[in-house]
């Protein structure tokens, strides 16, 4: 998927204007403190190339992430493990983390864990080296959840955009195109191979 400057220029005016686009269930009175910690570039995780990516993709874990990332390709173009257990999150967060892969040479393998929902099935599908399930693991695909008013014709202009992810990155039935927010496909590790999500599922 390639993204344009007129498609950047509509989500960030889309943001400006307090609209919050989420690839997840709406929990908005729910309020969770978060912390900011520094990224540990001595963890020896990271140092083996492998990134962590688990709980709701937001701001905080976008910013971690693409650290992470951005600090591997760094170091060199080897591949990269991002090992995915999500329920989802913020679209304009695991929008950002995969135009970041997508920019990298390092390709980044991505993988799923148990359960790798709404944008982090967006960033499963679009991992840009080897893209793998476990046995056993769910995948959630679904479409945008949109809060506020946008200005008029901003959504769509997304909504276009991202269907072309899905028609480039997977294999989805076309009747499930473009995603509707109120329709869950629920996914075993077996259909997101069928469905051209991941390249290979896992075993134990």
């Amino acid at each position: 998927m390639k993204t344009s400057l007129a498609y950047l220029c509509a989500l960030a005016a889309l943001l400006q204007s307090g609209c919050m686009i989420q690839l997840s269930d709406p929990t908005p009175d729910v309020q969770t403190a978060k912390t900011t910690s520094p990224v540990d570039f001595a963890d020896p995780v990271l140092n083996r190339r492998q990134v962590l990516l688990f709980g709701d993709i937001d701001d905080h874990a976008a910013e971690r992430t693409i650290q992470k990332l951005l600090f591997l390709e760094g170091k060199g173009q080897g591949p990269i493990d991002l090992y995915l257990m999500t329920p989802g999150g913020e679209f304009k967060s695991a929008l950002a983390i995969e135009h970041v892969i997508r920019s990298m040479k390092s390709p980044v393998n991505t993988w799923a864990l148990s359960e790798c929902n709404s944008g982090g099935a967006l960033l499963l599908a679009g991992g840009t080296g080897r893209r793998k399930a476990f046995r056993g693991a769910t995948v959630v695909v679904h479409g945008m959840v949109v809060h506020g008013k946008p200005p008029a014709g901003m959504v769509q202009q997304i909504q276009d955009s991202y269907t072309r992810f899905w028609r480039t990155r997977a294999r989805l039935p076309e009747a499930w195109l473009p995603l509707p927010p109120d329709v869950l496909h629920v996914l075993s590790a077996e259909q997101a191979l069928e469905y051209g999500l991941v390249d290979e599922i896992v075993e134990r």
